[in-house]
């Protein structure tokens, strides 16, 4: 039985209420609070609690968007359980458009520090206060990122390798067809929730090179209208859920730049449409106009994210491949 308040630092939400508030982290230099915005909707009666993480990286700020348009459109009336939306987890690197927080140099990226430490560096201890927020209420959590700054990634999903969390990937929606396992109890938000025996996904799409007017709205509406079909699923509200019927599993390679110069991709290079080994993905060309390199589909295999930044040095990456092992019949597919 859920309690008739359900708290998350500063909000508070009553039964068939929204509320709004903030997790406290600790005292800035000038004595103000840093603090990480919280939403919630609760429904009329009990049910799941979904956490919708976003931008745990500053530069990813499809999270936020679609975490805001969800929240303009959910009503407590008709819904069962109780949606919590951190649009951005880790709020200095989203005010300076970073991976990590530009003032810590020590633990800068949040996704490999997770779940921090209470007297750890300022990046833990914003990780340790949003887990302990969220690790005794949370049944489903979804985290959302993409290429950032860097570079464009199409719809892929990481998901935990326990029961929970790859039916959570399989509600997601026709779209999302790619999943790959990822471990348990790992440093992110997914893996520890998962740890607990709970549902955490990791999803991928966008990127800032998709962050102009039309473009970021549709990302954001995709990723919103994917949580709304997870709530479906859950029987959260009504409606039907809509699937992919098949579901592609395997593994990312990272394919790094051979070369340093100007990266670029070939021009009529699919995402998520798979390809045999030793196609073109793109070139590196030096300033003077000669290849230094060419990158090529390592085996057979999907694009699923590519570099959108041109400037390239020898050793970043270029490509992130994934290499289908299976393809299964999505279960959710068939209820």
């Amino acid at each position: 039985m859920m309690p008739d308040v359900f708290s998350v630092g500063t909000a508070a939400a009553a039964h068939a209420t929204h509320a709004r508030g903030a997790i406290p982290v600790g005292l800035d230099a000038s004595g103000r609070m840093r603090e990480i915005p919280v939403l919630i909707c609760r429904g009329e009666s009990d049910g799941p609690v979904l956490w919708i993480n976003g931008a745990t990286h500053g530069d990813e700020p499809e999270g936020a968007l679609s975490i805001l348009k969800l929240f303009d459109e959910l009503r407590p009336g008709g819904l069962r359980g109780t949606v919590v939306g951190v649009p951005a987890m880790n709020v200095p690197a989203f005010e300076a458009g970073k991976r990590g927080d530009p003032l810590d140099t020590f633990s800068y990226d949040m996704n490999r520090i997770y779940p921090g430490r209470p007297d750890g560096y300022p990046t833990e201890r914003a990780a340790w206060a949003h887990w302990e927020a969220m690790r005794d209420t949370c049944d489903l959590q979804i985290a959302i990122h993409s290429g950032g700054e860097h570079s464009y990634l199409a719809h892929m999903i990481f998901a935990s390798d326990n029961p929970p969390s790859l039916e959570l990937a399989s509600a997601m929606g026709p779209q999302w067809d790619l999943v790959f396992r990822s471990g348990v109890g790992g440093a992110n938000p997914s893996s520890k929730i998962a740890e607990r025996g709970k549902a955490g996904i990791t999803v991928e799409l966008g990127g800032n090179c998709r962050t102009l007017t039309a473009d970021f709205h549709a990302v954001a509406e995709d990723l919103a209208g994917s949580y709304a079909n997870v709530m479906r699923h859950y029987g959260m509200f009504d409606g039907e859920a809509r699937y992919a019927g098949r579901l592609r599993m395997g593994h990312q390679q990272a394919l790094l730049a051979p070369a340093s110069g100007m990266w670029v991709g070939s021009a009529d290079l699919p995402f998520e449409t798979e390809i045999p080994a030793g196609t073109p993905l793109g070139r590196v060309y030096d300033l003077y106009g000669d290849v230094q390199a060419e990158v090529v589909a390592p085996a057979d295999g999907v694009v699923f994210g590519l570099r959108s930044r041109p400037a390239v040095i020898a050793g970043e990456w270029c490509c992130f491949f994934g290499i289908i092992e299976e393809v299964r019949e999505n279960p959710c597919a068939g209820r």
